[in-house]
């Protein structure tokens, strides 16, 4: 009778690691592949501003709440005219979600800047290959260019924030 008690609790005992080691997992799945509705079809390849904020509304509303103070501006109004800013990103990823609809709210503030929108599926690809051609691992990914020279990447979020990181690789690359 010890035996079998002893062999229960051992495989519970094993049971309870791999719930441990793969409930994270599953949830980390779950919560990246529902993050649009289920109406909203995950899209890969280049895509308009327009289309992004017509067929995903969270991108849209995002837009709507964020606000640039009035400092943020000013710094925003002096980047080179020259910058440019590849946006690496999944409509199904929250981060980008967050992020997304930041940078395209900072890029109205100077229209001589120029980007591009790349959606990528969930396992980073997309029809022209642009996120493998520019080694994007997570998204988003916002890749900075000052001319044809990269000066920066931001990758998945910023370090202080999309301004502030922006402006420092400006500032770093003496561009």
């Amino acid at each position: 009778m010890a035996f079998l008690f002893l062999r229960k609790a051992i495989f519970l005992k094993a049971s309870i690691k791999s719930l441990v080691v793969i409930a994270p997992l599953c949830l980390s799945i779950f919560s990246c592949s529902h993050a649009t509705s289920h109406n909203e079809t995950p899209i890969t390849g280049e895509i308009t501003q327009e289309r992004l904020l017509k067929d995903y509304q969270g991108f849209q509303s995002g837009i709507e709440s964020y606000r640039i103070s009035p400092e943020d501006k000013a710094i925003i109004a002096q980047w080179p005219s020259d910058l440019h800013i590849d946006i690496f990103f999944g409509t199904w990823c929250h981060d980008s979600q967050r992020e997304v609809p930041r940078i395209l709210s900072i890029l109205k503030e100077n229209t001589q800047i120029t980007s591009r929108l790349v959606a990528l599926g969930i396992d980073k690809s997309d029809p022209k290959n642009l996120g493998e051609t520019n080694n994007v691992k997570y998204t988003p990914t916002m890749v900075i260019r000052v001319g044809d020279k990269e000066i920066g990447r931001i990758v998945e979020r910023p370090i202080d924030s999309l301004v502030s990181d922006i402006t420092g690789f400006i500032k770093k690359n003496n561009a």
